[in-house]
């Protein structure tokens, strides 16, 4: 499960409920700023457990998975690269703190310095060189060895709330020809929910004011409104949409395949939008994929990802494969395949297989929406 955000002074998102959470806001809907709208009925379980002190965008991602999986090893390979180095550093550095330690309290050891046998000029030299030491190794594990330990076991991941990282992302979600992404604010969206107040003493949360003033303010025009472009999200996979206005949310993408997975949701609610909470019209949605006409042009390879989804979670993704064979093998006879007869005859050759399987054909179809969802299978059912 994502976990909410853990900044300090950050509100704390309430427990689900589809009508606290979703309408929550005391007033009228008619008075929120384009082009946002209170947050669709679908996307509830999803944003019920984001931090509500950051802005979120979701978009699909349908690039080949040859070419996520090369993309993805880019970091895997440079990250445990980056771990021999540090462990190296730290195993030859060892003996040598030890040492220093040993000689602090009074015992022998190779680090153990006589001042009286040595020059001053000597001593300032060890010092200098203990002096750089320190701060090189400092900054090796500080800035340096951090970033294997957040690619592979996550963020904060020796606190209540830890968050998920790149290899358990993929480890939970594999890859897929069709993979939600799920984008967060990085700490320039601070200076908007931790306004400095006008007093001077403390901060308030000025989201409202800044929903409200959306053409007026710098970061709508200079940070978001180009993480949504129609030509950055179409030609950009996952990985290469981080910048330094937009991190990955990995436990915002397990959760969302997740709900996927367990019908909670389609795949299509995660297309591209921008999400923010507001103290005034509670979660708000800028649904970008409607100005970018989503809709048609990947509904096909959407369709047979959410498909395949369903009967894998259920273990009978060879079922998916023998539809699609079956679809071919229709398609494939001498005729056209437009009747509604020569349909009729695939679906009862696809019902047939489900219940050989025993897996409830019109309930799975009910929850993908319906078996016209299928490409080739426009027909009702």
């Amino acid at each position: 499960m994502p976990k909410q955000s853990k900044r300090k002074g950050a509100p704390k998102p309430s427990s689900f409920n589809t009508t606290n959470n979703a309408s929550n806001a005391s007033t009228s809907t008619s008075d929120i700023p384009n082009p946002f709208i209170k947050v669709p009925d679908s996307l509830v379980p999803f944003v019920s457990n984001l931090g509500k002190d950051h802005f979120y965008i979701t978009s699909l991602d349908t690039h080949d998975r040859k070419f996520k999986r090369r993309l993805f090893h880019v970091p895997l390979f440079m990250n445990i690269l980056l771990t021999i180095v540090v462990l190296y550093r730290i195993y030859i550095a060892i003996p040598t703190y030890f040492g220093i330690l040993l000689s602090i309290l009074g015992y022998d050891s190779p680090q153990k310095i006589d001042v009286k046998q040595n020059p001053a000029t000597t001593l300032v030299g060890i010092g200098i060189e203990r002096t750089l030491t320190f701060m090189g190794d400092f900054m090796l594990v500080r800035f340096i060895g951090i970033w294997p330990v957040e690619f592979f076991l996550g963020k904060n991941t020796f606190t209540p709330e830890p968050e998920a990282g790149p290899v358990l992302w993929r480890r939970s979600v594999g890859y897929k020809d069709v993979e939600i992404t799920v984008r967060r604010s990085r700490r320039w969206d601070a200076l908007i929910f931790y306004k400095e107040n006008i007093t001077g003493t403390g901060t308030v949360n000025a989201i409202d004011e800044f929903v409200g003033m959306l053409m007026e303010e710098k970061a709508w025009k200079e940070r978001i409104v180009p993480a949504v472009e129609k030509k950055w999200v179409k030609e950009k996979t996952g990985y290469q949409m981080l910048d330094k206005s937009w991190d990955l949310y990995f436990s915002g993408m397990i959760e969302a395949h997740a709900l996927v997975d367990a019908g909670e949701n389609k795949i299509e609610d995660f297309q591209t939008c921008l999400l923010v909470h507001t103290d005034r019209w509670g979660w708000l949605a800028w649904e970008v994929w409607r100005e970018h006409g989503e809709t048609s042009s990947n509904e096909g390879p959407r369709r047979l990802q959410l498909i395949k989804d369903g009967l894998t979670s259920v273990g009978k993704e060879n079922l998916f494969f023998r539809t699609i064979e079956i679809i071919q093998d229709q398609t494939s006879r001498s005729g056209p395949f437009t009747s509604s007869e020569r349909r009729e005859q695939a679906v009862d050759k696809i019902r047939t297989e489900f219940v050989d399987q025993d897996v409830d054909f019109d309930d799975f179809w009910s929850r993908v929406g319906g078996v016209g969802a299928m490409p080739g299978l426009e027909i009702s059912t």
